[in-house]
């Protein structure tokens, strides 16, 4: 086995993990590392709450062009800003 994965590998996946996305290997590996971190179990709950929220409150009314994109990368800025290693 290699070298483990850091929390800040993990939260880039953790949108593609929560939409299905993710091939085997990666799949397996953030796994273990969810199982292993309680800031990144935390960071996937709060994910899974805020997918729940935006899904709830647009019904199915598909995003604006890029809305998406541009919110998952400000939530990213802000968690590695409160210190993801």
């Amino acid at each position: 086995m290699g070298t483990a994965m850091t929390c800040d590998q993990a939260v880039k996946m953790l949108f593609a993990y929560l939409d299905r996305a993710l091939p085997g290997d990666a799949l397996e590996e953030l796994e273990r590392h969810l199982q292993a971190c309680l800031d990144c179990c935390d960071r996937l709950q709060f994910s899974r709450r805020l997918d729940d929220f935006v899904r709830d409150r647009l019904g199915d009314t598909p995003l604006p062009d890029g809305l998406e994109a541009r919110l998952r990368e400000r939530i990213h800025a802000v968690q590695s800003s409160r210190g993801a290693s």
